[in-house]
């Protein structure tokens, strides 16, 4: 369905678009005391709209009162153990790895694939490393992660990847023409 990587040459420079190694992902709701659960995991969560990577885990604030914890899979089921006692009875974890497909976006060229078929101002220069924004790109909901200034992560269900990833293939198509011209 997915192939693992593709090299696209566009205007400004190469863009590659891959799916990384399959990592365990944790939705971590907090509904009273953050301070006490942030304290137990010996972490603070971002604040909205933001991300960061912590140790093995990358942080990613998905919703108010939500956030997304990527961790290696090999440590899943003891970090699911370790989440779980440190938000106790202040809210609850999930896991959610089958239900989140990761797409990673690489080169300089990924804010203006985003501009195609999107509903957000990918190149305001406020969306910088460790942002974080829901939105739509060709009708499919998704979330973004600036990684660095030439990597992000974008977050999709897995059965909405494929048709994304097709649209993409359009839109660099379109931007390798707009580039000869």
């Amino acid at each position: 369905m997915i192939r693992k990587a593709r090299a696209i040459v566009t205007d400004t420079a190469p863009l590659t678009l891959e799916a990384p190694a399959r990592e365990a992902l944790f939705l971590v709701d907090i509904w009273a005391d953050r301070a006490g659960v942030e304290q137990r995991l010996a972490a603070v969560l971002p604040a909205p709209c933001r991300s960061r990577t912590e140790g093995l885990d990358r942080l990613i604030w998905w919703e108010p009162s939500r956030w997304l914890i990527r961790t290696p899979l090999a440590g899943r089921s003891a970090r699911h153990v370790e989440l779980t006692a440190a938000v106790r009875r202040d809210g609850a974890v999930t896991e959610v790895s089958g239900g989140l497909y990761r797409l990673r976006v690489k080169g300089s060229a990924w804010r203006a694939l985003l501009m195609i078929g999107g509903v957000f101002d990918a190149e305001s220069p406020a969306f910088a490393p460790g942002s974080v924004a829901g939105t739509l790109i060709h009708h499919l909901a998704v979330r973004l992660d600036v990684i660095d200034e030439e990597t992000l992560d974008v977050y999709i269900p897995p059965s909405y990847a494929a048709e994304l990833l097709r649209h993409w293939d359009r839109a660099i198509a379109r931007l390798n023409v707009l580039a000869a011209v």
